[in-house]
């Protein structure tokens, strides 16, 4: 027997799209967000639609999709901290397709961007937008989850991108040893076969407790946690990515031994998304970011 908990989980690109359109309004940033993908006609996906929106979210092509259900995922969690997702999966987000995807070229035709390729949807919807940044000279980011690595790695998508996000076990999968091995072979293994494939590729590894790696140009920077009181580690790692995503629109390098960079960046929003029982904090903004920065003693907004 088990007992529901209130806690309240959301897909990857809505915690990184949040995060970022919270921080773009609170900069008074000349950017604007632009989901792409599908919820249904039921009251969920009308309540998501609703919140993206309010965020400030241009939902020009997020398709409402008619006798559809939204993407709905049951998490369970055992006593010793161990669990799993159950998902629905003939949700609207798995009939994303690729033709839905290519109707934002003429966006990017027009605007310098930072395109995001980031699961739910299906690979090969992904695979479209990643196309798209790349012949349009965007910056390309994307995350993938373990099934995916391989396909990825038959398709060259790796070429394509210019920074990948992955965690300890995606980055096993890509560097072709197994999850068991040391954090340092993982790390090492993953950094060898997309640079193989990628010279120019920028890499962040997320390791839990261990903290994050990031390597771009040959050079590699290790960063440890910071310390905060943990409530949920789901989504931490898509707030990095919105962190990382933030601090390019800002400017900041990828990486840097001293001062401001979008890896750091990254860590502070990560770090703070943790300290919430939900995948989104929704207490992340600005001033509270400022706040517990210098909790930490960081100096990055």
């Amino acid at each position: 027997m088990g007992h529901l908990l209130a806690v309240k989980d959301f897909c990857k690109l809505h915690i990184i799209f949040h995060y970022i359109s919270v921080l773009i309004k609170d900069l008074k940033l000349d950017t604007a967000v632009y989901p792409i993908g599908a919820v249904g006609d039921d009251p969920a996906g009308k309540e998501l639609f609703s919140m993206m929106k309010q965020t400030g979210m241009n939902m020009e092509y997020v398709n409402i999709m008619e006798n559809t259900p939204t993407l709905h995922s049951i998490c369970f969690q055992f006593p010793d901290a161990s669990g799993g997702n159950i998902t629905e999966n003939r949700s609207a987000s798995s009939k994303v397709t690729s033709g839905m995807i290519s109707d934002a070229d003429s966006l990017l035709k027009q605007k310098r961007a930072i395109v995001l390729s980031a699961p739910e949807v299906p690979l090969s919807g992904r695979r479209e937008i990643i196309n798209l940044g790349f012949n349009n000279q965007a910056f390309v980011v994307a995350s993938f989850v373990s099934d995916e690595i391989e396909s990825v790695l038959e398709s060259g998508l790796l070429k394509k991108i210019d920074l990948l996000s992955v965690n300890l076990d995606e980055a096993a999968a890509l560097g072709g040893v197994s999850g068991d091995s040391s954090i340092e072979d993982i790390v090492q293994s993953c950094i060898k076969k997309a640079v193989q494939i990628n010279p120019q590729i920028r890499l962040c590894i997320t390791c839990g407790e261990m903290g994050i790696y990031g390597y771009h140009r040959e050079k590699v920077v290790s960063l440890p946690v910071l310390n905060v009181t943990v409530e949920n580690t789901a989504g931490a790692g898509d707030a990095v990515i919105a962190g990382m995503i933030t601090g390019l629109m800002l400017g900041y390098p990828f990486m840097s031994d001293i001062g401001r960079s979008c890896l750091k960046l990254g860590r502070l929003i990560g770090a703070m998304s943790v300290t919430s029982p939900d995948t989104i904090n929704f207490d992340i903004n600005l001033l509270n970011l400022k706040q517990f920065q210098r909790l930490h003693n960081e100096n990055l907004l």
